[in-house]
């Protein structure tokens, strides 16, 4: 028995150590390495249309900024539909909170009514309540209006990618001499696998995004929600990550447009919402991002709430790539194995739920006959 405990001992702890040291060089060092990761996976994503020119006849250099360049356009002109939305969104921050300081009013007579709660108590809640939302809109403002690091921030990331493009050789190289002959092949393999990752997976994950952005805001449209594009996309991003998604977008499209709808386009928003959710998780999620990688929801969730923390905003965004590549890493590596198969889906689970299904199936045909 203590030879078992032992074994066991030994194979976690090489890895545990090796997940410490990374995550504490990560935090430390966030500022370096975040601009880095993004680089990094705009690079992968760009390797392709880099190949394509260079086959045309480009040097390495030229197809590179080529390929770059054009990501910038695609960036701008997004950037572009959504600042109107942001600018408008800023223009109306103190619409929303007069909007909300009169709807806590209105709550406060209800409450005295309904709970017989003295005006002297009722005014020290809302009191507490409109300090507590004035720094927060305060800080909404600067938010907005601080664009100069954003701005430094992204030239330092298309620095990066162009060079990481420009020397992917090199890195390729470094990767395979830091381990011995014998591993050359595994490391040619764990490479391209995340290539393949990245273009199947994170770009998958992508157009599904972009798929339900294209179906909130129509639904926004149609109900006539303000703020309509800036919304349907918040909502976009937020449903990637499972069951939490939906339930942050909920929540947040519901604050804004109680202040600026009725009640009833809010129930239909919130209707349009899970219903197409509900298409995604069981259509759009199978058909575009496919099982190129099978990460369950639970390591999902793990992986958001714990890149968030250590990132914050980029962490989330960046959360569900690592994941993926993360996954890809422990498939090949067998110290790392157990991590990969925790992180993998339950096919036991899928399977014993297909029965049901048939039953189920098969009940309803027979009631259709009859």
């Amino acid at each position: 028995m203590p030879n078992t405990t032992t074994s066991v001992y030994v194979k976690l702890l090489p890895p545990l150590l090796c997940f410490t040291v990374l995550v504490i060089l990560m935090y430390i060092g966030q500022s370096v390495f975040k601009p880095i990761c993004l680089a990094g996976l705009l690079a992968i994503l760009l390797i392709s249309p880099s190949r394509l020119f260079e086959r045309a006849g480009f040097p390495r250099g030229i197809a590179a900024l080529i390929s770059l360049l054009l990501a910038i356009m695609v960036f701008i002109i997004l950037f572009y539909f959504l600042s109107n939305s942001i600018i408008q969104f800023k223009n109306d921050i103190p619409v929303l909170v007069e909007r909300i300081t009169k709807s806590i009013s209105q709550i406060e007579l209800w409450a005295q009514k309904q709970f017989d709660i003295s005006p002297q108590q009722t005014k020290e809640i809302v009191e507490s309540t409109r300090s507590s939302v004035t720094p927060s809109t305060s800080y909404i403002i600067n938010t907005l209006t601080s664009v100069s690091s954003t701005v430094f921030m992204s030239i330092i990331i298309a620095i990066y990618t162009f060079l990481l493009l420009l020397y992917r050789g090199l890195i390729v190289q470094f990767l395979v001499a830091l381990f011995r002959k014998e591993h050359t092949e595994r490391v040619y393999s764990v490479v391209g696998k995340t290539r393949f990752v990245i273009k199947s997976f994170v770009v998958g994950l992508f157009i599904e995004m972009v798929v339900v952005a294209a179906a909130n805001c129509t639904a926004f449209f149609f109900l006539g929600v303000k703020y309509a594009l800036l919304l349907g996309i918040i909502a976009a991003i937020l449903n990637i990550v499972p069951y939490l998604g939906i339930f942050s977008a909920c929540v947040l499209c519901t604050l804004i447009t109680f202040t600026t709808n009725s009640l009833s386009t809010v129930i239909g928003l919130n209707i349009a919402l899970i219903i197409i959710h509900m298409i995604d998780s069981n259509v759009l999620m199978t058909k575009i991002v496919g099982s190129k990688v099978k990460l369950n929801a639970l390591a999902t969730i793990i992986g958001v709430v714990f890149f968030s923390a250590l990132w914050g905003l980029v962490g989330t965004f960046l959360a569900i790539p690592i994941m993926a590549i993360l996954k890809v890493i422990f498939d090949d590596v067998p110290a790392f194995h157990p991590f990969a198969i925790i992180m993998g889906d339950d096919d036991a689970v899928k399977s014993a739920s297909k029965p049901v299904f048939r039953k189920i199936a098969t009940a309803v045909r027979k009631q259709a006959k009859k």
